[in-house]
């Protein structure tokens, strides 16, 4: 058999593995190498046949057990949300900005997706795009959509995890924005949100979300919040891992360490 048979075999054999797995146009060389191997003979020749495709450019190598199959048109009919249902434990959470973005809750296109995650990945990056693996326990990881595929957070989460954690790459006055869009399209997102920041466990927390839902929506709606700020009297960052300065905020122990505004509320 030549060279080009051959790849044609195995090449027709991974659309073929990755349909009956579930991940169309998705080869995972290590789970499907067994069947590869059928077809061309043994390992080392199916193995040759990939990295044949590759070079040719027939399929396209993410990482070293991941490869993307073209359609017939030679276009790659899948994004990065898709690629990360398919490697990450399916109790993985992607949050924040990629999170508000897939609601609508901002106009951003966030390049970098963060994913929670009960145990360590490497990093994954396709077209342009970036995933960064936050392994957590496995108790922090609730709070998603309820559908198939990627497992996004829901917008109270999203935003809390906005809030809580600069590094997820969010500005505090995008998650304002988020908050007050969410609140405005959805009379019951508030009584939500109140439960997410319960869920938290955490007066940090409610301090911080209760201060911007003072701040930024009403006092009477910030009101069910101030029940979950604990008795600590040492106030808390607004901007987690700020700096140590600014002004004090005696209803909330809040210490407003960053600039905050809203293109939504003109203060």
């Amino acid at each position: 058999m030549n060279k080009m048979n051959l790849d044609d075999r195995v090449l027709r054999e991974m659309y073929g593995r990755a349909l009956d797995a579930g991940r169309p146009s998705v080869c995972i060389p290590s789970a499907d190498l067994e069947f590869l191997s059928e077809v061309a003979g043994g390992r080392w020749p199916a193995q040759s046949a990939i990295q044949r495709l590759v070079r040719s450019e027939r399929i396209v190598r993410v990482r070293r057990d991941l490869l993307i199959l073209p359609d017939v048109t030679g276009r790659l009919k899948i994004d990065l949300p898709e690629l990360i249902d398919i490697v990450a434990p399916r109790s993985h959470l992607i949050t924040a900005g990629r999170a508000l973005e897939h609601h609508d809750l901002t106009d951003q296109h966030f390049f970098g997706v963060v994913v929670l995650t009960p145990r360590e990945l490497e990093p994954l990056s396709f077209r342009g795009q970036s995933a960064r693996f936050a392994k957590t326990n496995l108790k922090n990881i609730w709070g998603w959509v309820d559908a198939p595929g990627p497992r996004y957070a829901l917008p109270e989460r999203a935003i809390v995890d906005s809030v809580n954690h600069p590094r997820y790459g969010v500005a505090l006055s995008l998650a304002v924005d988020a908050l007050l869009t969410a609140a405005e399209r959805d009379s019951d997102f508030l009584p939500r949100l109140l439960d997410t920041v319960r869920h938290f466990e955490s007066p940090a927390v409610a301090r911080r979300v209760g201060y911007l839902v003072h701040r930024f929506v009403s006092a009477e709606a910030a009101i069910p919040f101030r029940d979950l700020i604990g008795q600590n009297r040492a106030p808390v960052l607004l901007r987690p891992a700020g700096r140590q300065m600014g002004e004090l905020d005696r209803l909330w122990r809040v210490l407003v360490n960053t600039g905050v505004q809203s293109e939504k509320v003109e203060e």
